[in-house]
């Protein structure tokens, strides 16, 4: 069974990208770990609910499922709070009116971190 430090930062790995030197790094103590999760975390629900502005009323659905899904998780695996995270930086990020050649990108990083969420969510 993995330890619990293992599934959150498995869970948050699509949303730090600082993970990627960790072993490089020294350990960082756990609240600044918890810290960097918690950012992590907020920049993804941003980044989702800007995703939201640039979809089609077609994916409208798609993508808040694949939203909703993500909070279930993140509640299963990290609790309320981080979820809470989560979906306050989705419903700020969904008020925002991004111009169309933003979109794009915008889509493209959604895609790739939601994708990442999943695969650390699964392990």
């Amino acid at each position: 069974m993995p330890s619990t430090l293992k599934v959150l930062l498995g869970s948050a790995l699509c949303c730090l990208p600082l993970l990627v030197n960790a072993a490089e790094q020294p350990a960082k103590p756990a609240t600044d770990q918890e810290a960097s999760v918690d950012e992590g975390l907020k920049k993804f629900g941003y980044l989702s609910g800007l995703a939201l502005g640039c979809v089609d009323d077609k994916q409208t659905e798609k993508l808040e499922r694949e939203v909703m899904d993500v909070n279930a998780e993140l509640t299963r695996l990290l609790g309320s709070d981080s979820a809470f995270l989560y979906s306050a930086a989705f419903g700020y990020g969904s008020n925002i009116e991004l111009k169309a050649q933003e979109c794009k990108e915008v889509l493209e990083r959604y895609e790739a971190r939601y994708q990442s969420f999943l695969k650390g969510a699964k392990s």
